[in-house]
């Protein structure tokens, strides 16, 4: 296995409300290459991994020099990820594909160990959350990449199915030649999709309801929240996934508190409801008698929180976050 490195000048915020939500947690933007689409048959050949340094961003590469090295490849970026004290993924179709093919190459060799953090899946967030697809046709990252206009500014000339291609003669013969070329087809890909939360986020209207329906983060990433008013029912709802730690308890309403909520270790989810108050179109709920004293923010009043897309969203991770830490 070879380890490559390679230092970028990038600084700045992927969107101005971007720390509201992830503050305080480390990103890392993840990308892999692969011999073939299925975990139960194809292996990791090439992990990148993009992170924060104090005057830019650092890629790393995890690469095999020939098919038996998979193991050697997962362990390390493992360590990598770990040692990072990463707090959350930024993929590209991650949820779908990376993600699970990686946990399926752990499991197949036998390590002991899974990925499981939470995951701002570029591809899924824009599918979810905009109008994008409709407009451009595909959703494909080099389609995402042209539309912002900097398809172009690539350094790499192949596929991914080219690179496998690549990768089968690179085992066998070790050029050099070859392995510049998959290196670098793997290096912009993380590149330019970190450059795409950069474009993409910025072009969000309401970043508030966006990742609502996307799900952010909540207690450092362990808990993701996606929480909904359900208006016939005068309810809050928050559902979600316990990314690891996963435990199963229930709470049940009584005199002192109308919340209702429940954690499934084994599905590893969660659901809450709370009960709000309603004039006309407007609700509110009382977060005095929840336990939170937001008496600072412009939106309570009198310990009545109002609610609007930011304010559902403060008290839906801090409703997530006491009733999982009891």
């Amino acid at each position: 296995m070879k380890v490559f490195t390679r230092d970028h000048r990038i600084t700045g915020e992927y969107h101005p409300l971007w720390n509201e939500y992830f503050g305080g947690m480390k990103p890392c933007v993840l990308d892999i290459e692969t011999t073939g689409l299925s975990g139960s048959r194809g292996r990791v050949i090439l992990i990148g991994l993009l992170t924060y340094t104090g005057s830019g961003v650092r890629i790393t590469q995890f690469l095999a020099e020939n098919h038996y090295e998979e193991c050697r490849v997962l362990d390390a970026a493992m360590d990598f990820i770990e040692s990072e004290n990463t707090g959350y993924l930024i993929t590209f179709n991650g949820q779908s594909f990376d993600v699970p093919f990686i946990n399926a190459r752990l499991d197949a060799n036998f390590t002991g160990r899974s990925l499981c953090l939470y995951d701002l899946d570029l591809y899924r967030f824009l599918r979810l959350t905009t109008d994008l697809r409709s407009r451009i046709g595909s959703l494909s990252q080099k389609s995402v990449e042209n539309y912002y206009g900097i398809l172009d500014d690539r350094g790499d000339t192949i596929t991914g199915r080219e690179s496998v291609i690549m990768f089968e003669e690179y085992a066998l013969t070790g050029n050099s030649t070859l392995e510049k070329i998959i290196l670098t087809h793997n290096r912009e890909d993380v590149l330019h999709l970190n450059r795409l939360m950069y474009l993409a986020l910025a072009d969000i209207d309401n970043m508030h309801a966006a990742l609502a329906k996307y799900g952010f983060p909540a207690d450092g990433g362990r808990l993701s929240v996606r929480p909904k008013i359900m208006k016939q029912k005068n309810m809050l709802r928050i559902t979600g996934s316990q990314n690891y730690a996963a435990s199963s308890c229930a709470f049940f309403p009584d005199t002192g508190c109308a919340v209702t909520a429940e954690f499934n270790a084994l599905s590893s989810s969660y659901q809450i409801d709370a009960p709000l108050g309603r004039l006309d179109d407007d609700f509110y709920i009382d977060a005095q008698s929840l336990g939170f004293d937001l008496s600072e923010d412009p939106m309570c009043v009198n310990g009545w929180l109002i609610l609007d897309s930011r304010t559902v969203n403060l008290i839906s991770r801090l409703l997530t976050e006491k009733y999982a830490d009891l």
